[in-house]
């Protein structure tokens, strides 16, 4: 796909979405440094929260990552409303954030570059496995409990990416030379950093 660099000052937002495990939090922290872009997450903000209110089982996980959800949408309110691009990292699913993002994207007219972030089931559970055990991940995320529940996950047909105006690169994050080409294909897309 042909996509022309945006112009200077335009207000653009970089979502990085896909599955957990498929690359979102590697590609999102790059993007961000490389374009000198405020970076919102959503587990960085259920960390938070998991620093500020304990860690317990894997409901109080799941409550917390509905938490965190409603709090990213408020950054990302406030984000929108600076006029200045930023990222955001999340495992989104259409059906419940077209809406909304339809109308932020209504009311404050950036343009969504969205980078989605794929892997082969196989792979993705595999990783998913090894950060659940490897020390990696926040141990409030319980991962090591939803190993079965994201196994059976991967096989729903939720559509990842949003339907919203601009662009949708592919990153299949198994592939060694896909970071490479994302970032070329960054390059030739959004403005020069500062």
């Amino acid at each position: 796909m042909s996509v022309e660099r945006l112009a200077p000052g335009t207000l653009y937002v970089v979502l990085v979405v896909g599955r957990p495990a498929s690359g979102k939090s590697t590609v999102s922290a790059e993007v961000a440094r490389r374009w000198s872009l405020p970076l919102v997450s959503k587990d960085g903000l259920k960390e938070v929260l998991f620093d500020s209110l304990g860690v317990g089982d894997r409901a109080w996980s799941v409550k917390l990552g509905q938490a965190s959800f409603a709090l990213l949408d408020h950054v990302i309110d406030l984000q929108l409303r600076t006029g200045l691009p930023f990222v955001v990292d999340a495992a989104y699913s259409a059906e419940f954030e077209n809406a909304k993002f339809q109308d932020w994207q209504r009311r404050y007219g950036f343009v969504a570059v969205q980078v989605h972030c794929t892997a082969p089931a196989a792979e993705l559970l595999r990783r998913y496995r090894r950060r659940a055990s490897d020390g990696t991940r926040h141990p409030g995320h319980r991962d090591a409990d939803a190993s079965e529940e994201f196994r059976s996950s991967l096989k729903d047909t939720r559509a990842e990416t949003l339907n919203l105006i601009g662009p949708v690169l592919e990153f299949p994050s198994e592939q060694p030379e896909s970071q490479a080409k994302l970032i070329e294909e960054l390059d030739g897309l959004l403005p020069a950093p500062d």
